[in-house]
């Protein structure tokens, strides 16, 4: 966040009120004490302009009123020292008296128009400061995208105006909490506290607010009611000309603004995981009901008939019942990777892994559900060792190898390519299957994403690519589909391990 522009009030000498009159009356009394030390030798209208200079020294300096009383001395002591009689207030000459008449007169005038021009220049730079203020907390209120963000940026500004401190403080779940403040402001005294929240809940400053602490409290209003309370402390020097007040209400709609963003990410967070536990009902209830209704068909069959069946017939059931369980068995294990990977629990080891050990691996688990597909290797003869989690990279293969032969026609070719590269290890499987339309390729990776091609509903509940992403991404690589390298079509997944993976924990 940019650092707020400070509101200054005047870029003359740093004097208070007090000092700025008795400064005035200190040059009057320089030119009375030099005039005097001189000796005269000045008539009475030379003389008269000689003390026309400290009025228009103090109102170019200090403004109007020490203007005045600079003039007011002046004539006074122009009157009393230097106009005959001395020591007296009468005038017996007439033309002494014509002279203190055009002093009085030039004197009053010219302190009045200087310190009114001096006055009007300085509120034009107050003016000017306070534009340049409102835009820069505009920009940075803008800029704010969470409520605590706002509340300091307001905070920030706040102070910027006066020389004292300013909080911030919003509704939470246990009351009033400080969002936004002076960083070396620890927290609030319980007093101090109490009287922000009877702020909030009333709408009005408490009796005896201004004594707890002198904070001076109030309430920030959104078009649906008070988002919180603003505090200000020892708001010192000149009038901030309503800063105060712009600053306040452009927080409170910058404040608004970023409750309703929270409040809209939070509903599409809501909203999300709905879907997907609406996915996940659909998936469940159909994927694990196919199996589920073969198993107890095959059962109650061997049950009932278990006397009148062939040998032959009872293998058929029976392995239809190994199958489907294992099938089950799969889906269960999808779910558990899943819920491991939403959770954060998944934790990855590190240990000394060959890529080709693993291909391996991974193809045998499938077994017999490759039927006639070919499998083609392509590895590099120096391909180094990983250190990663050999049992993750194994699923993930896994999980992308059933996927090539679940939606790729048996007997097709699947080849797996691995090249050493300076960025990682380059693993490449391509499939000759229907292949991924390009517009479904930025979500195949999707929870429950399937491409429905009305032949391979029941085949899986579409965890397998995304349980692959959650692995791989858990061990520092990335993973994506791509088009296939021949224009025969397929599927082409490219997956980037990296050499080095401090992150992981090394093996027991």
């Amino acid at each position: 966040m940019t650092q707020p522009l400070r509101l200054r009030g005047d870029s003359g000498p740093a004097l208070g009120g007090a000092g700025r009159y008795l400064a005035a009356t200190a040059l009057v009394l320089a030119v009375d004490a030099g005039v005097w030390a001189w000796g005269g030798g000045l008539g009475g209208p030379n003389l008269a302009m000689l003390f026309l200079a400290p009025v228009v020294v103090s109102a170019v300096a200090f403004g109007l009123g020490p203007a005045l009383v600079s003039a007011a001395l002046a004539v006074i002591s122009f009157n009393f020292l230097f106009i005959a009689p001395r020591f007296t207030f009468r005038i017996e000459r007439p033309a002494d008296l014509l002279t203190f008449s055009m002093f009085f007169v030039v004197a009053m005038a010219t302190g009045w128009l200087a310190g009114r021009a001096r006055d009007e220049a300085r509120n034009a730079r107050r003016q000017a400061a306070t534009i340049s203020l409102l835009l820069d907390a505009s920009r940075s209120l803008t800029a704010a995208t969470t409520p605590g963000d706002v509340a300091q940026a307001l905070a920030d500004h706040a102070m910027a105006i006066g020389a004292g401190a300013a909080v911030v403080l919003l509704p939470g779940p246990e009351g009033l909490r400080l969002e936004g403040g002076p960083a070396r402001l620890g927290r609030l005294s319980p007093e101090t506290e109490a009287a922000a929240r009877e702020v909030f809940e009333t709408g009005a400053p408490p009796v005896g607010a201004r004594s707890a602490g002198d904070w001076r409290f109030q309430t920030l209003e959104g078009s649906q009611g008070r988002l919180g309370v603003v505090g200000l402390r020892g708001q010192g020097g000149p009038p901030d000309n309503g800063a105060t007040d712009a600053l306040i209400r452009q927080g409170a709609v910058a404040l608004e603004r970023a409750m309703l963003a929270t409040a809209m990410i939070e509903n599409q967070g809501l909203r999300r995981a709905d879907q997907l536990r609406s996915a996940l009902l659909n998936s469940i209830s159909h994927d694990f009901r196919t199996p589920l209704s073969t198993v107890l068909g095959s059962a109650t069959t061997l049950l009932d008939f278990q006397d009148d069946l062939r040998p032959a017939v009872r293998r058929d059931l029976l392995e239809s019942i190994q199958e489907e369980a294992l099938r089950l068995n799969r889906y269960v294990g999808d779910l558990l990777d899943m819920a491991r990977l939403e959770a954060g629990a998944l934790e990855p080891r590190q240990a000394r892994t060959d890529v080709r050990t693993i291909v391996d691996s991974a193809l045998a688990r499938l077994g017999d559900r490759l039927g006639r597909r070919r499998v083609e290797r392509d590895f590099a003869s120096d391909l180094p060792s990983l250190n990663l989690d050999p049992t993750l990279l194994e699923q993930a293969l896994l999980n992308i190898l059933e996927n090539a032969t679940i939606h790729g026609p048996d007997g097709a070719r699947i080849t797996i390519t691995a090249r050493a590269e300076a960025s990682g290890l380059m693993l490449s499987i391509e499939d000759d299957g229907p292949g991924i339309p390009a517009e479904a390729r930025a979500d195949i990776f999707n929870r429950f994403r399937r491409l429905e091609r009305g032949t391979d509903r029941g085949e899986g509940l579409g965890l397998g690519l995304s349980i692959a992403k959650g692995f791989i991404e858990a061990m520092g690589g990335a993973i994506t589909a791509t088009p296939p390298l021949t224009p025969d079509g397929g599927a082409r997944f490219l997956i980037v391990l990296p050499w080095t993976t401090p992150t992981l924990r090394a093996s027991q």
